[in-house]
């Protein structure tokens, strides 16, 4: 995997040329077709993804059909939550178009930074950041929704 493409990405700017030396030994790179899953919720998945081409849309189950949480681009990621916190997906991943992605296995990921603290430091610094910003748009969705049903309902 090349680096420029790597440094791209918000949890990894902060290493170092060497640390992301080693962190690239640890990424695979797949192709998905348009409408292909890539995970499916309620499954438990075993690596972290990077989208370096391509468009991902997340959606999740509600009742008999599936909702569009997010579309994540160029330099986005997911599977993020069971690195830090193993379970089961909590949405389904699709490729809209031709994507290429990164992908790290959850053990090898852990490992690098349990023998690397320094950049397991910075990644998971990092991690945080993009997580914190997710849930505050997260919240803000939920907080808006609750306003507008509360308004038809008046």
């Amino acid at each position: 995997m090349e680096y420029d493409t790597l440094r791209a990405i918000s949890f990894l700017s902060e290493l170092t040329d060497d640390e992301l030396a080693e962190f690239s030994k640890l990424v695979t790179v797949s192709e998905y077709r348009p409408g292909e899953r890539i995970l499916e919720e309620g499954f438990a998945p075993t690596a972290f993804y990077i989208v370096t081409d391509g468009v991902v849309h997340v959606r999740r189950r509600a009742n008999t059909r599936e909702m569009l949480l997010a579309r994540l681009g160029t330099g986005a990621f997911f599977g993020e939550i069971n690195l830090l916190d193993p379970g089961l997906a909590t949405a389904s991943i699709y490729a809209m178009k031709a994507t290429r992605l990164a992908i790290i296995p959850y053990d090898k990921f852990r490992n690098y930074m349990e023998t690397n603290p320094t950049a397991g430091y910075k990644i998971a610094s990092g991690l945080m950041v993009e997580m914190s910003r997710r849930l505050r748009a997260t919240s803000a969705r939920l907080v808006n929704s609750v306003f507008w049903s509360d308004k038809a309902g008046t």
